[in-house]
């Protein structure tokens, strides 16, 4: 069932109940304030009777009148005349004394109707008679001292009419209500749930690939509040989508980068393993021949590893951050480096060893190697390498500088692309991919810094991670 015929018919209930009950207690206290009106004016005109037959007391009762016969005629003459001039078609009077009527010009039996004790001071009903609704008033006298019961019958038609007409405008009033209610309703209702409907066509749209549609509801309520969750939701899942469409692409160019790379290797390991499977060779063209697939092995190990740790960055880095010395870190960093340092000649000077960081130790690690081995392979024998760590109310930094070849400025900006080289040729005779300073921006970027590189041709290279300070940091 649709939404809007749903709340449909749950107003139209709701409506019904609450606009019923409101007709019911209107309705009622109407009807009791008629009757009650009815009841009222015809114990007043009862009243007014019997007062008017109270006046015969000063007239004295006769002295010969023993038995009361006297006194009964006159009384009984006396409301005879009174009722004839107040009698109507809708009202008639009767008189009652010892059980028996002096007085009674209706078509009904009073004292049947409604039977009066000596007791009883006055009474009313409503009964039925031959159909017809009638009100019965009662009251007991005593006129010069002999007891009777005056009746007032009152046809209460009118009254019940007036009753009818009243709870028939109401029934048809609340009716009238439902339907108009009835027809508006669903009209306002689907003209209100309008935005949930664009929701739906803008979601299926986007469900088709059109991530970049929104539904641009404005309006100050809930569904205002709703539409903007689902705007904000849509432009998240689209820039995921995006962030996806680009690590897939990545990747797609990294491997296809790595493919590339792999041939140069396994085009040497392939050549010189065939020449010295088929061809003569002397012991010196040998070990030579072993000598470049060695070295074309460990390049092709290299790349792998460096791919790996570059993929691995590119997917999904877990940093697991803690306070660390920088005096530990640059311990780590020239033990693993000290080899590649003697063989070239090269002298590391440490600055900032009291400094302490905070972040990933194996991130910083592989980052401080990839860079030492840069300057390494462009520096000179007998240069000097500067390891620096610094900490400010900026952040962190951590700089590796070097006195080689220096990288000319329109190139500094391409650096950090995967397989990029500036001097191909020596790269690959140094053994470099062009992932090195790829994966360093890869880890800065993972710590919410960045990577900033200064450098002049021929002076040399300052190649710095900085990142933000941490709010944890003692």
């Amino acid at each position: 069932m649709k939404l809007w015929l749903k709340q449909t018919l749950i107003c139209l209930w709701v409506m019904m109940l609450a606009f019923g009950g409101c007709v019911y207690f209107f309705v009622a206290q109407q009807t009791r304030q008629l009757l009650d009106e009815a009841q009222a004016n015809a114990m007043h005109n009862i009243h007014v009777f019997c007062e008017h037959l109270f006046t015969l007391e000063r007239t004295g009762i006769p002295e010969d009148d023993r038995d009361g016969t006297t006194v009964r005629a006159l009384i009984q003459y006396t409301f005879a005349n009174y009722a004839r001039l107040l009698q109507s078609g809708e009202c008639a009077y009767s008189l009652v004394a010892e059980g028996a009527y002096l007085y009674n010009v209706t078509a009904y039996q009073p004292m049947e109707l409604l039977p009066m004790e000596a007791t009883i001071v006055a009474a009313q009903r409503m009964t039925q008679a031959d159909g017809r609704p009638l009100l019965l008033c009662a009251r007991n006298i005593a006129v010069m001292n002999m007891p009777f019961t005056v009746y007032t019958v009152t046809d209460a038609s009118d009254t019940i009419a007036r009753i009818d007409t009243l709870t028939r405008n109401a029934q048809l009033s609340l009716l009238t209500c439902l339907v108009i209610c009835g027809i508006l309703l669903p009209l306002t209702l689907r003209r209100t749930l309008r935005p949930l409907r664009k929701l739906t066509r803008v979601s299926e749209e986007i469900s088709g690939g059109r991530y970049a549609l929104r539904s641009k509801i404005h309006a100050q309520d809930e569904v205002g509040e709703l539409s903007a969750s689902f705007d904000h939701m849509a432009e998240t899942l689209e820039q995921k989508i995006h962030d996806l469409e680009g690590h897939v692409q990545r990747r797609e160019l990294l491997l296809g980068a790595l493919n590339h790379e792999m041939k140069t290797p396994m085009t040497a390991i392939i050549g010189f393993s065939d020449s010295l499977l088929s061809m003569p060779l002397t012991e010196e063209q040998r070990l030579e021949a072993a000598h470049e697939i060695h070295e074309a092995a460990l390049r092709t190990e290299r790349l792998s590893q460096k791919m790996m740790q570059l993929i691995a960055m590119t997917d999904c880095p877990v940093l697991v951050k803690r306070r660390l010395a920088a005096q530990a870190l640059f311990q780590q960093v020239q033990s693993m480096m000290q080899e590649q340092l003697s063989a070239k000649g090269l002298t590391l000077r440490l600055q900032g060893r009291g400094e302490t960081l905070y972040g990933d130790a194996d991130l910083l690690l592989c980052l401080l190697t990839n860079l030492l081995d840069n300057a390494i392979k462009a520096s000179e024998a007998g240069k000097d390498i500067a390891l620096t760590a610094s900490m400010s109310r900026n952040g962190y930094a951590l700089s590796v500088s070097d006195q080689g070849s220096g990288i000319p400025a329109d190139k500094i900006a391409l650096v950090t692309e995967p397989f990029y080289r500036v001097d191909k040729a020596r790269s690959r005779k140094l053994g470099g991919a062009g992932l090195g300073l790829s994966l360093c921006r890869m880890i800065a970027q993972a710590h919410g810094g960045s990577l900033q590189i200064q450098s002049a041709v021929g002076v040399g290279t300052t190649v710095s991670m900085v990142w933000p300070l941490e709010e944890n940091h003692a």
